[in-house]
C-alpha cells in the first residue's frame, strides 16, 4: 500500500496596514481603493491610537494624512520610528509638492501622495513599502542568524 504524505500548503498572508480615518473626504477615498483589494485595513481615528496600534502589533504600513487632529505627521513619524520594526510611512495631502514630499522623506517617511488620491498610485506606494519593510525584516532575522552562528 501506498502511504500519502500531506504537503504543507503555503497560503499567502494578508498584508496588513493601518490608516489613520481623519474624517476627510481624501479619507474617504482611501477607503474606497482599499476595500476592494484583499487587505486587511485597520483604522485608527488619531496619532494617539496608531502608535497603541504599532507598539502591540507591527504592520508595515502606517497611512495617514498631513493633518492630524491630535499630532503632526511628522512628530507621527518620530514616534513610530522609535518602536522595534517601524511601519513605513505615507503621508497623503492636498498640498503635495517637491518641498513637502523632500520632508517626509528627510524625516524618515516612505512616501507623499497627492490628493485627490489616484487608485494606482495609492496601491504602487503601499505595495512597495510593504515589500521593502518585509525585505528589511528578513534582513534582520538574517543578520541575527549569522550573528549567533
Amino acid at each position: 500500500m501506498r502511504e500519502h504524505h500531506s504537503i504543507p500548503i503555503r497560503t499567502p498572508q494578508k498584508v496588513e496596514l493601518l490608516a489613520i480615518r481623519a474624517g476627510s473626504r481624501d479619507c474617504l477615498g482611501l477607503q474606497s481603493i482599499l476595500i476592494h483589494t484583499n487587505w486587511l485595513v485597520h483604522w485608527v481615528a488619531d496619532a494617539h491610537e496608531a502608535l497603541l496600534f504599532i507598539a502591540d502589533h507591527p504592520v508595515p504600513v502606517l497611512v495617514c494624512p498631513e493633518d492630524l487632529p491630535d499630532a503632526t505627521w511628522s512628530n507621527l513619524l518620530a514616534s513610530a520610528q522609535e518602536l522595534p520594526n517601524p511601519p513605513k510611512v505615507l503621508v497623503y495631502s492636498d498640498r503635495a509638492d517637491q518641498d513637502l514630499g523632500s520632508e517626509v522623506l528627510h524625516a524618515g517617511g516612505y512616501e507623499l501622495l497627492s490628493t485627490p488620491l489616484q487608485r494606482d498610485e495609492v496601491l504602487r506606494a503601499i505595495s512597495l513599502a510593504c515589500r521593502t519593510w518585509r525585505e528589511e525584516i528578513r534582513g534582520q532575522v538574517l543578520y541575527a542568524a549569522a550573528m549567533t552562528a
